[in-house]
């Protein structure tokens, strides 16, 4: 495989679409084959022999540096060494079958769980049983009313994904059920967010309320259902995140099982959540980007999955590289590394 195919395969397999003549492979292609070519070259050779100013060349190293075709930029003599080929795709392949197996670890757990919830009810008539151990609610009021019900009733435990920012007016009811209002001395309350609350002030205002008030609250990246479990036998699911479509209470053993145990799961995985800047100065935002860019994310992918802009994660990337003093998001990356900050 040629230097110029290596560098058109990684765009294509990062889903870049070239806009710019930053983007344009040939243009990548010749500056790799050139790092190749003569590595250890500084910054002003390089820009010398590629034919472009200072400022483009080191634009074009930060560009090979966000695919990972970069070994080192930057460093104390400025030497810049780019990675072989074959390591070059090697380490694309390994970034993505480590995303592509963290997608099908969450896509199984999900299935699991659903096709628990489905054999549980059936697809015959519903017996007088399964009536009783289900509760259909038709909408958010109805959610919330409930919701308000049972949290009062609880008596060991409150477990829930808070999985979108509550409707207008149904802050009272989901107050209860994170723990807002006082239950039982001895109920504890369990809530997982996504990191997306970090980006919406209300919501997030919402969880540390949570936390304020008692409640044991983490953080993981994203959720797969809104629902609420109360002492272990009944659950809450909404139709929708929000809770706006309705939703439905269960009360079947083994659906209860999967989903105390899809909780567990999420709690184990989760992270604090961290009510303030931490000493070195970063905010529980500019963690939960930097950790999703960690993955190989790209910017829109991380947007969607927080619940932002593309805009505010680029934000974000552009002003903590200029407070790190770092030229490129490779060499901010392992400035980041350093720091523990992924």
């Amino acid at each position: 495989m040629t230097t110029r195919s290596v560098v058109e395969h990684v765009l294509r397999t990062t889903g870049e679409i070239p806009v710019e003549e930053l983007d344009d492979p040939r243009r990548l292609a010749d500056a790799y084959n050139l790092l190749i070519g003569q590595p250890g070259l500084g910054l002003e050779d390089f820009a010398e022999r590629l034919g472009c100013p200072p400022e483009a060349a080191r634009a074009i190293l930060s560009r090979l540096g966000d695919l990972g075709l970069l070994s080192r930029y930057g460093a104390g003599n400025d030497a810049l060494v780019a990675l072989g080929p074959l390591t070059a795709m090697r380490q694309l392949l390994v970034r993505e079958r480590d995303i592509l197996r963290q997608r099908q670890e969450f896509l199984e757990e999900s299935v699991s769980t659903y096709s628990t919830i489905l054999s549980a009810y059936g697809t015959g008539p519903a017996t007088a049983d399964a009536q009783e151990r289900t509760e259909l609610l038709p909408d958010a009021s109805a959610v919330f009313a409930r919701l308000l019900e049972l949290t009062a009733a609880a008596r060991s435990e409150v477990l829930t994904f808070d999985s979108a920012p509550a409707p207008s007016g149904a802050a009272p009811a989901v107050g209860r059920a994170l723990g807002l209002d006082p239950l039982d001395p001895g109920t504890r309350v369990r809530t997982v967010y996504p990191e997306a609350v970090l980006f919406d002030e209300d919501w997030l205002g919402r969880a540390r309320a949570a936390a304020g008030a008692g409640a044991e609250v983490r953080l993981v990246p994203d959720l797969p259902l809104s629902m609420t479990l109360v002492d272990g036998h009944t659950a809450v699911l909404t139709h929708d995140p929000s809770g706006t479509g309705g939703g439905l209470i269960v009360r079947q053993p083994a659906v209860l099982l999967a989903l105390t145990s899809l909780f567990e799961t999420r709690w184990q995985q989760g992270r604090r959540l961290e009510s303030t800047r931490r000493e070195d100065g970063r905010t529980p935002a500019e963690l939960a980007v930097l950790r999703a860019l960690a993955t190989g994310a790209k910017d829109d992918a991380v947007a969607r999955q927080l619940g932002t802009s593309v805009r505010t994660v680029r934000r974000i990337v552009h002003a903590l590289m200029e407070q790190a003093g770092t030229g490129s998001r490779f060499e901010f990356g392992a400035y980041a590394a350093s720091r523990g900050w992924v």
